[in-house]
């Protein structure tokens, strides 16, 4: 069991938010009270969780959903309240991703293609200075030599890290037998050439917390997977139709506002307790937590060592994601809409309205260090500097940026991060830990997934689900 006080101070800091939830909504189920019984557990009602329990549902089993927050859908999160349906969470959906494309089909969901990369033009904002990015490798702002300099701040690491990639196959990324290229992204990098300048803009453009943190491994299986997708879509409603379409097909088996604070294996029963007092046994259970989530919760299972150092280790990247409406100040300086910056805003992109394409205002992602720094302000706080940013960028913005709302992924104790990265020298350990029962419960989720994005979700639930009902009675 986690038995360390901040573990427990965390824990009472989750109870007393679900309590809060269970207030605001009007209740809640009495505290104490046994639930009635199923026969799965499934922790989480994101894509894995809700691709599980759809699975142990089609089978014929009781499959129990509990869910933290007040919506399905996890780290997919579209604001259906705004009329672009910006995604706060997941967005991409490759054409390798045939688990998604099958679910949408069954939904009723459309999938549009995606722009391409690179098929917009873009703004660059560096060293206090805004310039189109054509003129970025003649520009006196520029601070790079040689041959970085014709290459634009999003791309250096790709520059450096694209070729070669010493496996073939993205998912022969966690296997033992490329654990000798397990390093961090920075000493590949340095490895490679990089200057120092060059590596400053990669910690402000990469999608990871700092290179020095995270294993080059998980750049590079990103790298193949996106090469192995010829296109990529977007769901036309949003990401978070296809979890609202799946929880509701549960028919009521997916309860809300259930915050977990401890897991424990009885005899041939998994019990789970949540923050309301609740207590739900079943015989099996799927927990597509996340790992920084997970690490609040207290254990009580047949972990090995390895297990529990993955499930500590676990490094997720803070992703900040906000949202602005904007009238259309680019028509006065005529800059590409797209933006790269390093400032605290980082990246942003245009909203663009479904029905006539014009542009109604900014998405801003932030990751890394720069999501850390943003998620000590409040939002008077925050908004101030998202508009003094926005001026200082583009001043033909002044007084036509509004700010609407944002989410810190790293901030939300029922997340720790966008996304699952490793430390160097623990992706294959922490892998194969990860892929392993602890008794009679199974984890699911994007830390697991032997595919990315929503795909890998979906398929690690279904493959957990399968597990479930493939094993001997």
């Amino acid at each position: 069991m986690s038995g360390a006080d901040g573990a427990i101070g965390r824990r009472g800091a989750l109870r007393a938010l679900a309590l809060s939830t269970l207030a605001l909504a009007g209740g809640g189920r009495a505290a104490g009270r046994a639930a009635a019984p199923a026969d799965v557990l499934v922790l989480g009602a994101g894509l894995a969780g809700l691709a599980a329990a759809r699975r142990l549902s089609a089978a014929g089993m009781r499959p129990v959903v509990l869910e933290a927050r007040d919506r399905p859908g996890g780290r997919v999160y579209t604001r259906f309240d705004l009329p672009d349906r910006p995604e706060f969470g997941a967005v991409e959906v490759g054409d390798s991703y045939t688990r998604v494309h099958a679910l949408a089909r069954a939904c009723g969901l459309d999938i549009r293609p995606a722009p391409p990369p690179g098929a917009s033009a873009l703004t660059l904002h560096v060293g206090g200075q805004t310039l189109r990015a054509r003129d970025w490798p003649d520009s006196a702002v520029n601070p790079l030599t040689g041959p970085e300099r014709r290459v634009l701040p999003p791309r250096l690491e790709a520059h450096y890290l694209g070729r070669p990639i010493p496996f073939d196959r993205a998912a022969d990324w966690d296997t033992p037998a490329v654990r000798a290229h397990d390093r961090a992204i920075t000493a590949v990098l340095r490895e490679r050439g990089i200057s120092e300048e060059a590596l400053r803009l990669v910690n402000v453009a990469g999608n990871h917390i700092h290179s020095d943190d995270v294993s080059v491994l998980g750049w590079w299986r990103g790298a193949l997977a996106h090469r192995e997708d010829t296109r990529a879509g977007q769901f036309e409603g949003g990401a978070g139709a296809l979890a609202t379409c799946l929880a509701e097909r549960l028919k009521g088996s997916v309860r809300y506002a259930s915050v977990v604070t401890d897991i424990a294996e009885t005899g041939d029963l998994v019990s789970v307790l949540l923050a309301d007092g609740t207590e739900h046994r079943a015989q099996h259970c799927i927990c597509t937590l996340p790992l920084p989530a997970l690490r609040n919760v207290g254990l009580r299972l047949p972990f090995q060592p390895a297990l529990r150092s993955a499930i500590d280790t676990a490094a997720y990247t803070p992703v900040t994601v906000a949202l602005f409406d904007a009238e259309p100040f680019w028509e006065e300086d005529g800059l590409p809409l797209t933006m790269w910056t390093d400032t605290s805003l980082e990246r942003l992109f245009p909203r663009l309205h479904p029905a006539t394409g014009e542009c109604i205002g900014f998405k801003a992602f932030v990751n890394g260090a720069g999501s850390l720094a943003l998620d000590r302000l409040d939002e008077a706080a925050f908004e101030d500097l998202a508009l003094v940013t926005f001026t200082r960028i583009r001043p033909a913005a002044a007084g036509r940026v509004r700010y609407l709302a944002r989410h810190s992924w790293g901030a939300d104790p029922f997340a720790g991060g966008a996304y699952a990265a490793w430390p160097p020298g623990r992706v294959a350990e922490s892998r194969a830990a990860l892929a392993r029962p602890a008794g009679r419960l199974r984890f699911a989720g994007e830390h697991v997934a032997d595919a990315p994005g929503i795909e890998g979700a979906i398929r690690s639930g279904e493959r957990a689900a399968s597990a479930i009902l493939e094993a001997p009675s």
